[in-house]
């Protein structure tokens, strides 16, 4: 394996960074793996390695590296919206205006046709010394309605690639219409309430919009919110000078003017939008946590200490600026104890 500088990754089903990882890592140092299986498959050391290295060569063709190259652009893009959406800072209309850039780019890659890839996926084949040629005919099989003839209809290679990378497209922008329904809608809810909309959208729209929110999130938000975004339409260029302040940064405002007690059903509004979470990563990495806080060597912690010890490790950032000989100070002081003479 001193062919490859960089280790192929394997593929996880509840991970989308290892469907990238897994594809990009092969994509990159293909030649190092031909050249790696074809040493193996003619050096008689590696015992049976050298059918199975033999048998994976004849399943690298031009269809093979079409379909590689083609992954690796569509998940290349996936994968940075992907970390993006990770992050503990981002909001519910950042994360709603980075999906739909990403559905714009995956528009473009799929109106731009496939040729480029082809292109790649040829050269690349050239390069290593894979035969660059399709197969002549597949034979595609369609549902048969009834009183008609079950036949099949024969397309070329070449045609049957270039469906399959629209077909691959059309499914990935559907299914992240359909995931991200949600999260856009919770978005366009709450737009009323951004910086720039609150300078530009006339009264009567933002009462409108603030009345619908109120409706929606009755158990928080009543119906006095009407009256607070009429008031705070013209505070806001007052504490806000930037336009394009994000609503962490208002709602920092409002608490640093003390306009809670007058704007408070507004002041929940941005909590509640604030609070929603964009994806369950964080959540999730909590969990992960677990396995290393609670190894096999400490399997007789207990509850109350595991869930500290957790919490120590999740906010490492936060234990690393707190000074013990404080912490050591003040809990000897509590556990002190004083006698009388």
């Amino acid at each position: 394996m001193r062919c490859l500088k960089i280790t192929l990754k394997t593929h996880s089903d509840t991970r989308w960074a290892s469907k990238y990882n897994a594809v990009h890592s092969l994509y990159c140092q293909f030649g190092g793996v031909i050249k790696a299986l074809r040493d193996i498959s003619t050096n008689p050391i590696f015992g049976d390695g050298v059918a199975n290295a033999e048998s994976i060569l004849k399943q690298f063709d031009l269809e093979f590296v079409y379909f590689l190259v083609m992954w690796d652009k569509i998940l290349n893009q996936i994968y940075r919206v992907n970390k993006l959406l990770q992050s503990s800072n981002i909001s519910i209309d950042q994360a709603s205006k980075m999906i739909n850039c990403l559905n714009v780019s995956l528009q473009e890659m799929r109106d731009s046709g496939n040729e480029q890839i082809k292109t790649e996926a040829i050269s690349i084949c050239d390069k290593v010394g894979i035969k660059s040629e399709l197969k002549i005919k597949r034979t595609i099989k369609r549902k048969v309605m009834s009183g008609e003839n079950s036949s099949g209809e024969d397309i070329s290679a070449d045609q049957f690639l270039t469906l399959e990378y629209y077909k691959v497209l059309d499914n990935m922008m559907a299914q992240m219409k359909w995931r991200f329904e949600q999260l856009s809608n919770i978005a366009d809810d709450f737009q009323f309430l951004s910086a720039h909309s609150l300078s530009v959208t006339p009264v009567e729209k933002l009462k409108k919009y603030a009345a619908d929110l109120a409706i929606k999130y009755n158990e928080d938000i009543d119906q006095e919110i009407i009256n607070e975004i009429e008031f705070f339409k013209y505070q806001v260029k007052a504490i806000l000078p930037d336009l394009n302040a994000t609503a962490l940064n208002i709602l920092n405002a409002i608490k640093k003017y003390e306009l809670d007690s007058t704007c408070p059903n507004l002041m929940t509004a941005y909590r509640l939008f604030l609070t929603m979470p964009v994806t369950v990563a964080s959540g999730e990495r909590s969990f992960s946590k677990l396995k290393l806080t609670k190894k096999y060597l400490r399997s007789t912690m207990s509850q109350n200490r595991l869930t500290n010890s957790a919490i120590l490790s999740i906010e490492h950032e936060i234990t690393k600026s707190i000074d013990f000989k404080d912490v050591i100070e003040d809990f000897a002081s509590i556990k002190s104890r004083k006698f009388k003479f």
